[in-house]
């Protein structure tokens, strides 16, 4: 069995460390292949038509890439493994991904890159608004994936899995299959002019503002459990009812130009 692993802060970043660690324990081989800073909040980029450079490191198996979350998954699987992995796996991400965190995210789409070859994949992201102990997200990880190899999933989802933190929520209290909430960023901006007249602006705030009800990842996170959230890469309406009414009339000619 082999996983491919990757995520959006870089490979030096301490979350990947217990996902590499884990995955050593239940899998034949692991290879990382991770971007070589910082990538968050990239979402599913890939960078086309331009070079990178890759860097192998002194352990093997390991690469240090110069590019995207999903960069390192579609390249790794052309160039750099022989074999189509088991699974992907990505993280394990500082701060949540939650709701509207799922489009902007790089660690959700290194995974959502591997969903899209066909592999069964997995982000994993710990519920902190600042730098905390990973060695806390060992058991949950262990956990979901002896699952996911014993009782493996289709290939046509990933899973989304959140952790909260115990400095913010405390202790684990137990595990809950969970729809997307709304988690709204508290982001601020600014916008100023430097000496020249030049003018700059300014997105930053990684607040927690979470909204959701019934069975959202948004509910469950803050109250203690690990959220798990089936996710896949169709952004289509196919239940929705009053959406696909509306864009029937428009192919029906019922909106006239």
């Amino acid at each position: 069995m082999l996983a491919l692993i990757t995520n959006d802060d870089g490979l030096n970043a301490p979350g990947i460390e217990p996902l590499v660690r884990v995955a050593r324990k239940l899998f034949d081989r692991v290879v990382v292949v991770a971007p070589r800073g910082q990538t968050s909040a990239v979402s599913h980029g890939i960078t086309i038509n331009r070079t990178f450079r890759v860097f192998p490191q002194a352990e093997p198996d390991v690469y240090a890439v110069e590019a995207l979350p999903a960069d390192c998954v579609f390249f790794a699987m052309r160039q750099l493994l022989q074999e189509k992995p088991d699974f992907v796996l990505s993280g394990v991400n500082l701060g949540p991904n939650m709701g509207y965190d799922t489009v902007y995210s790089g660690t959700v789409a290194g995974a959502r890159e591997g969903l899209m070859h066909g592999v069964r994949a997995v982000a994993f992201s710990l519920a902190a608004t600042r730098p905390v102990p990973f060695e806390q997200t060992d058991p949950v990880i262990e956990k979901v994936l002896r699952h996911c190899l014993a009782q493996p999933f289709p290939e046509r989802m990933m899973l989304n899995v959140n952790i909260p933190s115990r400095e913010m929520f405390g202790e684990v209290k137990g595990y809950r299959l969970t729809s997307l909430g709304t988690r709204v960023f508290a982001n601020k901006t600014a916008l100023w002019k430097d000496p020249m007249g030049n003018l700059h602006g300014w997105i930053g705030g990684r607040e927690f503002a979470l909204e959701g009800n019934g069975d959202s990842d948004c509910r469950y996170l803050p109250n203690g459990y690990v959220t798990l959230t089936p996710l896949t890469w169709n952004l289509s309406l196919p239940q929705d009812a009053e959406c696909r009414d509306w864009a029937r009339g428009l192919a029906n000619g019922h909106v006239k130009a």
